[in-house]
């Protein structure tokens, strides 16, 4: 009896061991099973909220065949729509060792391809009280001129394209038009596709090169710069600086300025910065034609805090500004193209003046005529000039020829557009047809 109760006893246990062995299965497989044991000099993988910025996460390798990502495996990230651009580097600046005879002028020439540049030079060393008085053996930082180029050379962006029907996107209520550009960029035209072999290289490239571009005599800047010989006309002057430990001024500086009729002068007004120079007289009858005006710069009005003095931005500047600088007010200079027609004229006079006091023997350098709209001068009129005779009665020698871009009334500005020998003040002109 006892042996088959104890029997008995042992089938049942047997039967609720396989009871429960489903159970103890299913939560072996919940809690994820055995941990492997890993070496006590492995390398623990830092948790992902406590990566470190920038530092990249390598998934696991999936064995080949498997679809589902292996339990406690990293996923690779998914690479994002749309990115910020990355900040552009900051330019770099070079340094450059003064040499005895250098110039700011000459140095813009030499590093940045043109001389009327040298205040970018100056503003990035503020170390240079005066631009003229730098001294060989010091270092001077170049700036960069990379931000400028690469704005140029920025490509145009692309036409928005026509959505398609069924991916547009519901009807709006259209917003007024601003202007016609507007109304035609909201339904853009395809234009006609061109033939491959019919393409020429600049269309493939997007840049549509003209045919023929007339070149002017001169630019605004140096037309500006260059100046005239009249009377001053004198509308205001700089009366004094933000800075007042400043005593010359230049490109970005804010100064103050008093003008004529300041009731009638508004914010963004623009003012040409002049400078009376030298008396000019005729080289031979000894008649006076007023002073050499030299443009300095340009300037803008920014505040009307005061009713007797202004506040102004330098927005230019082709040489270095003193305190009482006169102004006048700016007009965009009208650029001055080569004539295409002859002109039939008898106009025979002499250089008045020449910029600087030196004689000239290079193309681009200016002159100043004893002759003008009294008498016939227009802007694109050529003259030859001849050298001074040896002796009374010898023949005249061509030696250059230069071009009128800005007429006064009884003198011209004119540039040198072919020189043979040095050409100055006293030399004869005669008009050429």
């Amino acid at each position: 009896m006892t042996t088959r109760l104890n029997r008995l006893t042992q089938a049942g246990c047997i039967v609720l061991l396989f009871m429960l062995f489903p159970g103890i299965s299913l939560s072996q497989e919940q809690n994820g099973g055995p941990v492997a044991q890993q070496p006590e000099n492995a390398a623990k993988p830092a948790p992902q909220d406590q990566a470190s910025p920038g530092t990249a996460v390598t998934p696991e390798i999936q064995p080949q065949g498997q679809t589902e990502p292996q339990e406690g495996a990293v996923l690779p990230a998914t690479e994002p729509t749309a990115t910020a651009p990355a900040a552009a580097p900051a330019p770099p600046t070079a340094q450059y060792t003064i040499k005895q005879g250098d110039t700011l002028w000459d140095i813009a020439n030499t590093f940045l391809k043109d001389p009327f540049l040298w205040p970018f030079i100056w503003k990035a060393n503020p170390g240079i009280t005066n631009p003229d008085l730098i001294y060989a053996g010091n270092n001077l930082s170049i700036p960069s001129m990379a931000p400028i180029e690469r704005a140029m050379q920025a490509p145009v962006e692309a036409a928005p394209k026509e959505v398609a029907k069924e991916e547009a996107a519901p009807a709006q209520e259209p917003a007024p038009l601003e202007s016609v550009a507007s109304a035609q960029t909201t339904s853009p035209k395809p234009a006609p596709a061109a033939a491959p072999e019919e393409a020429t290289q600049e269309e493939a490239s997007g840049i549509i090169v003209p045919v023929e571009q007339p070149v002017p005599i001169i630019d605004k800047y140096s037309m500006l710069r260059a100046g005239f010989v009249n009377s001053v006309e004198n509308e205001g002057a700089i009366v004094g600086a933000a800075d007042s430990g400043k005593t010359i001024y230049g490109y970005d500086d804010v100064v103050y300025v008093k003008v004529n009729n300041m009731e009638n002068v508004n914010i963004g007004d623009k003012y040409l910065i002049y400078a009376p120079l030298q008396k000019v007289r005729h080289p031979k009858t000894g008649k006076k034609y007023g002073r050499l005006i030299r443009g300095m710069g340009i300037l803008q009005i920014t505040a009307k805090d005061s009713s007797d003095v202004l506040t102004a931005r330098i927005t230019l500047s082709f040489d270095a500004i003193d305190k009482n600088e006169l102004l006048t007010p700016y007009q965009e200079p009208a650029l001055v193209y080569p004539p295409k027609g002859k002109r039939a004229k008898d106009i025979s006079g002499y250089i008045l003046e020449v910029a600087d006091h030196h004689s000239i023997n290079a193309q681009t350098d200016i002159v100043y005529l004893d002759k003008g709209s009294v008498d016939g001068v227009e802007p694109g009129d050529r003259f030859l000039v001849y050298a001074r005779p040896e002796k009374k009665g010898f023949p005249r020698k061509k030696i250059g020829e230069v071009q009128v871009f800005l007429v006064k009334e009884h003198t011209a500005t004119a540039v040198v557009t072919e020189s043979r020998e040095e050409m100055g003040r006293g030399n004869q002109i005669d008009f050429e047809q």
